[in-house]
């Protein structure tokens, strides 16, 4: 068994993006409690959100591929993971998901509060018996995917709070938006590939990009709407509203752009581009506040 089969098991740059978003609603939250995560306090219960945030992220992922490696299988995209090359036992795989999820729960229980613990057990849950399964059954599986995608900054918000705020629900609403422009172009690239496994993604099942493209194009509207609102709430100033804007309507042309030429090229360009909008989303929001 490799290390690099383990790091691929639990799809670690995943796990990262998961602990990343995850900090902007700790740091965000410290800041709604008038604190700025210099506080000793604040850094130990940081350590501990790490910890327990990577623990149940790599639970998901493992348990994901346990579900799914018959499937993947048949993926060009998928088929040299380790499951489906048998480089790692699927039992163990199982035994190792499941193993990681409850002491990652329970960790976050102890070390930070109950509330934070029941979000990732719910990520767990709703990622694995729910999100899984439906991506074989629903066209809707990309929406219903991006639930348990955006419950990460909720999570580090009630590790920083306590509870669940509106500031949380906006963050929310921003991964949950962003997720299914980026998803949803990833599938037309490779909508043959998940069609031949049985995925039944939209892009896969439909005559036409039409409809797939018309969910991009309006989540990326509701994405610059949903990224405005921590400017209405006063978590940032008009700078961060400013640049929130301009990322926006650069990320909708590229969405747009798909709807005059259906090329490959154009997709992939979109693709690329919603990876980069995340983490610039980020740094405007954190940058901003510092200077609050």
């Amino acid at each position: 068994m490799l290390f690099k089969d383990i790091l691929t098991l639990i799809k670690v740059r995943i796990t990262i993006l998961v602990i990343i978003t995850a900090y902007l609603g700790y740091y965000l939250g410290l800041r709604f409690v008038e604190l700025q995560m210099i506080e000793l306090s604040s850094i130990i219960i940081f350590f501990h959100l790490i910890i327990g945030i990577s623990l149940t992220s790599s639970s998901s992922a493992i348990l994901n591929q346990f579900l799914e490696s018959d499937l993947d299988l048949k993926m060009k995209r998928t088929v040299a993971r380790p499951l489906p090359q048998n480089r790692i036992n699927k039992n163990f795989a199982l035994f190792l998901g499941l193993v990681l999820g409850i002491t990652g729960c329970l960790y976050l229980y102890f070390f930070i509060n109950s509330v934070t613990s029941l979000i990732s057990f719910l990520t767990i849950f709703s990622y694995v018996c729910i999100y899984t399964p439906s991506k074989t059954r629903s066209k809707w599986n990309t929406v219903i995917g991006s639930f348990p995608g955006a419950l990460p900054p909720v999570g580090g918000w009630t590790a920083a709070t306590g509870e669940i705020n509106s500031p949380a629900l906006i963050l929310f609403l921003i991964l949950f938006c962003w997720q299914i422009p980026h998803f949803l172009s990833l599938a037309i690239i490779y909508k043959d590939d998940y069609r031949n496994a049985g995925f039944k993604m939209l892009p896969s099942i439909s005559k036409n990009l039409d409809s797939t493209l018309f969910q991009i194009v309006f989540f990326v509207m509701a994405l610059i709407g949903s990224s405005i609102g921590i400017y209405l709430l006063n978590l940032t100033s008009f700078i961060y509203m400013f640049g929130a804007v301009i990322l926006g309507v650069v990320f909708l042309i590229h969405s747009a752009n798909i709807l005059f030429e259906q090329s490959s090229r154009k997709i992939k360009k979109l693709f690329i581009f919603s990876i980069i909008y995340l983490p610039l989303l980020m740094l405007l929001i954190i940058f901003d506040t510092l200077f609050l």
